[in-house]
């Protein structure tokens, strides 16, 4: 199972950048590096289309936390976890998502 680090860019307004880390512990010369970049939108319209499937807060936070990794596991192409910044990402989208509610 691979190991990452998700590192989230300043929040803007409606969304924010999560660049995607391999080699947590540092390669031999000590870097790590960027598989991809993920961005996270939460704008009122965003949110709006899962109030309108009926999602609560917590339904529409298990759908971010569904498709952060979803589209991880897709660019790895591999089973993974995070090791470093998961929670300080999920915070970020419960705050702004948390406007709608």
């Amino acid at each position: 199972m691979k190991e990452i680090v998700l590192v989230p860019d300043t929040p803007l307004y409606n969304y924010v950048d999560v660049a995607v880390m391999d080699f947590p512990k540092g390669r031999e010369d000590g870097t790590q590096r960027r598989r991809c970049v993920i961005r996270m939108e939460f704008s009122r319209y965003d949110v709006g289309q899962l109030q309108k499937r009926g999602m609560d807060m917590d339904a529409a936070m298990r759908y971010y936390e569904d498709y952060l990794y979803r589209v991880v596991k897709a660019n790895l192409a591999s089973d993974w976890k995070c090791v470093d910044g998961w929670d300080q990402v999920m915070n970020m989208v419960r705050e702004n998502v948390a406007r709608f509610y």
